[in-house]
């Protein structure tokens, strides 16, 4: 989309959304187009709840690859491979764009830009016609249009942690009016998400029936309000000094005050006790930390999800294409998965609660040994060579052979392939649900402001120590003299927030909004894998090796606004681009 589009009230091409599920309305579900006018689309509930319906798949983030285009994320991959979580062996997904260095305002892969106003568009259109529909009670109606909002308000979470400052479209454009929409300022563009979140928080429910799982609530938008002041708080948006001079204004807000944090914090707290009320935890029903770790993240209508996707089906020879791009090779029909970095397994603790210490080459004994020493989430997460994929595929090995050539499932860049959210799959197929928000999220973003507002907080620890008691490891105390600074607690909630988050498209942002992308290792400089080989008498040993080398510009912390934008002459460019 493009912000002089013309919005007619005549003949609109929509994606009326079917969600069957066996017999309950499930949503963000497959299209199936219809051209109806707008007078026809509001003029019963059926059609109306269809436009909703479409509004929620517009605006709702995807993270997994499903096709060939581009959507919310990455082309043919996972954004984790854009990151120091990992890595895809073949070059042409556009993850390796980002990580050569060859992406522009020109031709950036990862996000399609016009994307995210459709859905603000849609929203608009829903909340500026949904009150003509005569069998929808009054109530209702509201309620549908705060839906609307805090899903216009995802869209703009989404454009800000990428762009910075955009647009803000406050009703349905149209010919006769104002469509050259500058940038507005960042702060502008923080204080509007809050204000839509806030007035969902007035009049959403808690909860809905079984057969609505997947509607926005209170708690959605209460989530949406921790992360987006959480992000506004940090270092990239709220200093003295910004990244790059020039456009303070759109990149952030021009100055630093420790305030942002307390907000940050506040709201984070409202969230976590909103959850406290309404029946959301942390899933711990199992004595297994990997079993409950599994569980939060792969289990539909968990007791710890605020909001999913569950649009995603799981095998198509075309489309979806999420197997092929997603699972190891010859897993399913995967073509290359994604490789977990050595960079990232070592924020992983071992179950002591220790750090873990690979030497450069050792043992096949060694390296299953190390492997296995690490802690529940990362046994969840990564399948390395030896280890287990599921009951049908079993254990599996992936080495380089004597004469050169590679095993099954071989090569692939890292310490082995990401395995989190695809254990579940089996050749009968199934649904995968892309997280938004959950729970364990909140309590990271809660511990992060509050240490920076009120340093070594007691509240902070106990946070961060409900994620560490549910994963299976050891708590932390401010008088270790490991955490015992503020800066030394900082770096705890950062790997932990790492670890615990791993590959939900939490990283690539996190070390953008930080100001650490810079550093060696993390999104510039070598990137780290272990590599097992067989020795000419049938032995194994690994060696420690970097398999990449990528670039960081600091102008990368905030996207390029697309060249076609900047080319319509009203809108301001981001430093460096």
């Amino acid at each position: 989309m493009t912000f002089n589009i013309k919005i007619q009230n005549s003949i609109l091409t929509l994606a009326i959304v079917l969600l069957i599920c066996s017999c309950d309305k499930e949503f963000l579900g497959r299209p199936i187009s219809n051209d109806v006018t707008v007078e026809e689309i509001f003029s019963e509930r059926a059609r109306a709840e269809s436009f909703l319906w479409e509004t929620y798949r517009t605006n709702v983030p995807l993270g997994f690859p499903i096709d060939w285009g581009k959507h919310n994320g990455m082309y043919a991959s996972m954004l984790m491979a854009a990151s120091d979580e990992g890595d895809v062996y073949d070059s042409w997904p556009s993850s390796n764009d980002h990580n050569t260095g060859v992406w522009s305002a020109v031709d950036n892969r990862e996000n399609d830009f016009g994307v995210h106003y459709k859905g603000i568009r849609n929203a608009w259109i829903f909340i500026e016609n949904v009150d003509v529909v005569p069998d929808i009670p009054n109530a209702e109606k509201e309620q549908m249009k705060a839906e609307a909002k805090v899903l216009m308000a995802i869209s703009y979470h989404e454009l800000m942690k990428r762009y910075g400052a955009v647009p803000l479209v406050r009703e349905v454009l149209s010919a006769s009016g104002e469509i050259m929409l500058p940038r507005n300022t960042y702060e502008e563009c923080v204080e509007y998400i809050v204000e839509l979140c806030n007035q969902g928080i007035e009049i959403l429910p808690n909860n809905y029936s079984t057969q609505f799982l997947g509607r926005v609530t209170k708690g959605v938008a209460h989530a949406l309000k921790s992360r987006v002041l959480l992000y506004a708080a940090s270092p990239l948006h709220n200093t003295d000094t910004p990244y790059l001079p020039g456009q303070e204004q759109l990149t952030g807000y021009g100055n630093y005050s420790i305030n942002r944090w307390q907000t940050a914090a506040n709201a984070s707290r409202e969230m976590l006790d909103w959850a406290s009320q309404n029946g959301y935890s942390l899933v711990e029903s199992s004595t297994d930390p990997q079993t409950n770790y599994s569980l939060a993240i792969e289990t539909q209508g968990n007791s710890e999800v605020i909001l999913m996707n569950q649009s995603n089906g799981w095998w198509g020879a075309y489309g979806p294409m999420f197997q092929q791009f997603a699972m190891p090779r010859g897993i399913y029909g995967g073509w290359y998965g994604h490789g977990v970095t050595l960079n990232h397994a070592n924020n992983y603790h071992t179950i002591d609660g220790e750090d873990l210490e690979w030497p450069e080459t050792g043992s096949l004994e060694t390296f299953r040994s190390n492997m296995e020493s690490l802690e529940p989430r990362f046994q969840y997460s990564v399948f390395y060579s030896g280890s287990r994929w599921n009951d049908e595929i079993g254990t599996r090995d992936f080495f380089q052979r004597s004469d050169g050539t590679w095993s099954d499932n071989a090569p692939v860049n890292g310490v082995g392939y990401m395995k989190k959210f695809l254990g579940r799959g089996n050749w009968g197929g199934g649904q995968f649900h892309w997280i938004i928000f959950r729970l364990g999220e909140i309590y990271l973003n809660y511990a992060e402001a509050l240490n920076e507002a009120s340093p070594l907080d007691p509240a902070a620890f106990d946070a961060i120590n409900r994620i560490k008691r549910r994963a299976g490891i050891p708590e932390i105390d401010p008088s270790d003299p490991r955490y015992n600074t503020q800066e030394k607690f900082r770096a705890e909630i950062r790997r932990e927030r790492a670890i615990e988050l791993a590959f939900e498209e939490h990283r690539f942002f996190d070390v953008r909004r930080w100001r650490i992308a810079s550093e060696e290792g993390v999104m510039k400089g070598q990137m780290w894998g272990l590599t097992l080989y067989q020795q000419t008498d049938g032995s194994m040993i690994f060696r420690k090796e970097p398999f990449e080398s990528r670039v960081w510009e600091d102008r990368m912390y905030i996207y390029p606004i697309p060249q076609g934008e900047i080319d319509k002459g009203y809108i301001q460019q981001n430093p460096g681009w």
